[in-house]
């Protein structure tokens, strides 16, 4: 019966004899293994027996002197309990310390195998149940997708497949092989950082350690031993983990994936800029080689964790480059795609955090930028700001103009939302949860809050409007008007001095946080560029890049940005 199953399986291809084949040569390899490492619970018995024999006289000296100390026994009885602890501690001690030991390291070393065996299996189950969970959840998310009725399906030709195939291939076979060259040429510097990083750490150990500095120290050996490999081992795996990036990244931007994860693939840019970009993805990988590996030599693991933080968030789409403090690390000029605009990656990202359309977020963009014009023409009108104070794109008027215009949105806002002029609504659920998104909700509550509890009189908010749009600036170095405004906020006396304080910190802050941010600085200067020309509408419009368009949509998007 099993020759004839054994016949059917070797007829179908499947040779039972060479899997076994293969099976014995692996157990011979895990053989070979074990026997040049030394089994830890033999090497610890014997290592343990050893101390506790060596241990033995001086744990006899200790207890005979301690009972020659005690003050109530005579010298006849000390004498007696002398020769019993020598006499059958002698002989007791090696016998019972082996018994004892043998017994620890036996349960020691069973426990130890139960749980190499085990704890395999149940890492790997519970990332099963995990992955299967995450995926339930991502197919539900996708067949919601698939219902909607204006949902475009996007997809590339197997023209651009095979191109991307080949610009992968060739990235392969050149920054990654330069890459893997690098990390190998700079891994002495890297370990020897490590060494020098772990040494430094590890020295008040030393200091505070007392008289257990000896045992210390030959901990401290295994740990160094120990790190010196792991650090190895891990200079090893980034070659390889370099080597697979530069063949998968500059197909993955090739081939528009970006677009899944927030970006958008534009539609007409033909062969050549999809093969340029990929050039460039090509080229990151190297770049990125070498930031890390500086990362490392300079002992910025600070930035080195950071820079693979921002790299996670450039596959994803959620970032265009890194930040220049990571950029500074590196030797290499420094390359960002441009496939993918900062402000469609911006506009994706908030509509997904606000699970809300992407031309929701554009729209209270627009209506962001429509209100910070309108605010300031009217300051002009009204002699507050001069066209050659805007003209200059002080950075008063580049905190302060946004700060006037979160005002209105403040007063807008009923309870813990925050509703935009668009009528775009944020919610505790529903809103940014980066750092920079927590902290505008915080400061945006908390003015919110302020004003509320505060019925402002006409003055007051007229002066408090004024403060903002100075923007905290020196009265000396403001147009007439807004310096004015600037005093009469500044002498304002109680009881609206203090709320009034409390809301223009909280907006300043916000403005502040906002103006730290290139996309936003840099489409706040064309709002206030724009409000110099004579049809500032047209102006703005004209100043604002064409975005992409996609096939079903001959009108072209906006350029997002968080308010």
């Amino acid at each position: 019966m099993s020759a004839d199953i054994l016949g059917t399986l070797r007829n179908h291809g499947l040779d039972l004899s060479c899997i076994a084949a293969h099976w014995t040569a692996g157990y011979d390899v895990v053989k070979n293994v074990n026997e040049f490492q030394p089994n830890f619970a033999t090497v610890g018995f014997v290592v343990s027996y050893v101390v506790v024999v060596l241990c033995f006289p001086i744990l006899l000296g200790l207890a005979l002197y301690a009972v020659w100390s005690l003050a109530k026994l005579g010298p006849a009885r000390k004498t007696f309990s002398t020769i019993l602890i020598v006499g059958f501690g002698v002989p007791l001690y090696p016998i019972l310390a082996f018994l004892t030991l043998a017994i620890f390291w036996i349960i020691l070393g069973v426990a130890t195998l139960g749980l190499a065996v085990a704890l395999p299996m149940f890492c790997a189950a519970i990332l099963i149940i995990q992955l299967r969970g995450e995926l339930s959840v991502f197919v539900d998310h996708q067949r919601e997708m698939n219902q909607e009725d204006e949902l475009v399906v996007e997809d590339i030709t197997f023209v651009q497949l095979f191109f991307g195939i080949v610009m992968g291939c060739l990235s392969f076979c050149t920054f990654g092989v330069l890459a893997m060259a690098l990390t190998l040429l700079k891994s002495p510097l890297v370990l020897g950082s490590c060494v020098v990083h772990g040494v430094r750490h590890s020295l008040p150990a030393f200091t505070e350690s007392g008289n257990w500095c000896p045992l210390v120290f030959l901990v401290w050996c295994f740990a160094f031993v120990g790190g010196c490999i792991v650090v190895i081992l891990g200079i090893l795996v980034s070659m390889l983990v370099k080597l697979v990036a530069a063949g998968l990244w500059p197909a993955y931007v090739f081939t528009g994936w970006l677009r899944i994860m927030g970006g958008r693939r534009r539609n007409d840019v033909g062969l050549c800029a999809p093969v340029r970009e990929s050039l460039k993805a090509g080229y990151q990988v190297l770049w990125a080689s070498d930031l890390l590996t500086n990362a490392c030599i300079t002992m910025r693991f600070d930035l080195l964790k950071q820079s693979c933080e921002e790299f996670g968030q450039m596959v994803v789409g959620l970032r265009s480059d890194l930040s220049p403090e990571c950029r500074a690390v590196a030797c290499l000029p420094a390359v960002t795609i441009g496939l993918l605009h900062g402000w469609e990656i911006t506009a994706e990202s908030l509509a997904r955090q606000l699970c809300v359309p992407k031309l929701s977020v554009t729209d209270a963009w627009d209506s962001f930028a429509r209100e910070m014009k309108r605010v300031g023409r009217e300051a002009l009108d009204t002699g507050v700001l001069t066209e050659d104070f805007v003209l200059s794109v002080p950075p008063e008027l580049i905190i302060g103009l946004p700060a006037r215009v979160l005002l209105d949105t403040v007063e807008r806002s009923s309870g813990p939302d925050i509703v935009l002029a668009s009528g775009l609504r944020l919610t505790e659920a529903f809103r940014p949860k980066t750092d920079f998104g927590k902290m505008v909700w915080r400061e945006m509550q908390t003015a919110m809050a302020v004003r509320a509890s505060a019925d402002l009189p006409h003055d007051a908010r007229t002066a408090l409007c004024g403060a903002l749009l100075a923007g905290g600036g020196d009265p000396e170095e403001l147009p007439q008007g807004l310096a004015a405004a600037v005093q009469a906020f500044e002498s304002m006396g109680p009881p609206w001095k203090e709320p009034c304080d409390g809301i223009y910190r909280a907006l300043i802050a916000v403005s502040l946080e906002c103006s730290r941010q290139s996309i936003f600085k840099s489409k706040l200067e064309e709002v206030l560029q724009a409000l110099t020309k004579d049809d500032p509408a047209e102006a703005l419009l004209a100043s604002e890049p064409d975005s992409c368009s996609d096939d079903d949509s001959s009108s072209s998007e906006s350029e997002p940005a968080s308010p």
